[in-house]
């Protein structure tokens, strides 16, 4: 029968270069600790104690790098979803139409000219 308290020497080495080190703090302590480390990305606490000691230099996120990636997808999404477009009459490939450029004017053009308007519009 195993011994329930053996360890493997392994095990015995690891917890002895890797001391258990903890605290009690109170609640709102530890609801800013939470946060904190959420914050810095997820870092663990052991993380986060090895910087404060300047053993380890964590990147906080960069609120502009963030908005960019952010601005990036939400320009992209739209872009996917709400292009203005038609094919090449000649080779049949896609044509995107930018805002304001040559195309789309003329397209606000035409929708002028032929009177398209809204369908509420037309029944007055």
């Amino acid at each position: 029968m195993a011994n329930a308290n053996h360890k493997p020497p392994s095990r015995t080495r690891y917890e002895e270069s890797h001391p258990t080190v903890s605290c009690r703090l109170d609640k709102d302590t530890n609801d800013l600790l939470k946060q904190r480390l959420e914050d810095l990305g997820g870092v663990s606490f052991a993380d986060f104690v090895k910087d404060s000691l300047g053993l380890l230099q964590l990147k906080m996120p960069d609120i502009e790098e963030i908005k960019d990636t952010a601005a990036c997808e939400g320009y992209n999404q739209a872009t996917e979803d709400c292009q203005i477009w038609y094919y090449c009459a000649g080779c049949r490939k896609r044509i995107d139409i930018e805002p304001n450029d040559n195309a789309h004017k003329a397209i606000i053009g035409y929708m002028k000219d032929k009177g398209w308007a809204h369908a509420s519009c037309h029944k007055h």
